[in-house]
C-alpha cells in the first residue's frame, strides 16, 4: 500500500485557499447580506456631524490656497504675486456676491456688508473662522477677524512671507463694490504686517 502523502504545490494551495475564501464570502453574503455588505454610505456619514464635514472640506481649500500662494510668491516674486492677487481676488469678491445672493444674504449698505462678507468667508473657510464687528451703521462699519483659518494654516506651515494681506485687501474691495458700487473697503490692520488682528473699514460714499 502506498503510504506517501501528496502535498499540493504552493501555487495550488493558495489558489485553493482563495477559491475557498471566495466561496465562504459568497455563502455569507447569501445568508447574511447586511453583515456581508456592511452599513450604507449614509449610515457612516451620519457618524460625522455636519460642522465636522464643513470643517474638513474648508480645511482642504485653505491648505491648497496657502500652498498655491507660497509657490506663486517663490516663483514669480512679490510684484507679480500682488498683481495676481489684485486680478484674481477682486474677481473672487465679485463672484462671492453671487453666492451671497443665493444664500439670501441681502443688504447694500456698510452695516450689511459687515455681515455679508464675513459670513461668506466663513462659509468658505469653515466654522473656526471668527469675526467681530466693532461698529456698524449704514454709512460706516469696522470688522476684525479674531481667528483666521488661512493665517492659522500659514503659521502651522511656518511660512514667514506675507502671502495673505494682498489677497484679503483685494477680495474685500471687490466684494464691497459688488454689494454696492458706492461702498469702499480699506484694509487697516493685518497680522502679516505685525498687527494683532486683521481689520477692515467699510464706508458708504455719498
Amino acid at each position: 500500500m502506498d503510504t506517501r502523502v501528496c502535498f499540493p504545490s504552493r501555487r495550488g494551495f493558495l489558489k485553493g485557499l482563495a477559491v475557498g475564501a471566495g466561496g465562504y464570502a459568497l455563502g455569507s453574503f447569501l445568508i447574511h447580506p447586511n453583515e456581508a455588505m456592511g452599513q450604507s454610505i449614509e449610515s457612516y456619514l451620519e457618524k460625522v456631524p455636519m460642522e465636522a464635514r464643513w470643517d474638513l472640506a474648508a480645511g482642504g481649500l485653505v491648505s491648497w490656497q496657502v500652498d498655491f500662494s507660497k509657490r506663486l510668491l517663490d516663483k514669480e516674486g512679490r510684484e507679480k504675486s500682488v498683481e495676481y492677487a489684485k486680478a484674481q481676488y477682486s474677481a473672487m469678491g465679485v463672484g462671492s456676491k453671487k453666492l451671497a445672493d443665493r444664500l439670501g444674504f441681502t443688504g447694500n449698505d456698510a452695516k450689511s456688508a459687515a455681515l455679508i462678507i464675513p459670513a461668506v468667508i466663513t462659509v468658505w473657510y469653515g466654522p473656526k473662522t471668527k469675526f467681530e464687528i466693532e461698529e456698524a451703521t449704514a454709512e460706516k462699519a469696522r470688522v476684525k477677524c479674531t481667528n483666521c483659518a488661512f493665517w492659522n494654516n500659514v503659521q502651522a506651515k511656518k511660512i514667514t512671507d506675507d502671502i495673505c494681506s494682498a489677497k484679503s485687501r483685494y477680495y474685500w474691495e471687490g466684494f464691497a463694490k459688488a454689494i454696492n458700487p458706492k461702498l469702499t473697503s480699506t484694509f487697516v490692520k493685518a497680522k502679516p504686517l505685525g498687527d494683532s488682528v486683521c481689520e477692515w473699514v467699510l464706508e458708504l460714499k455719498t
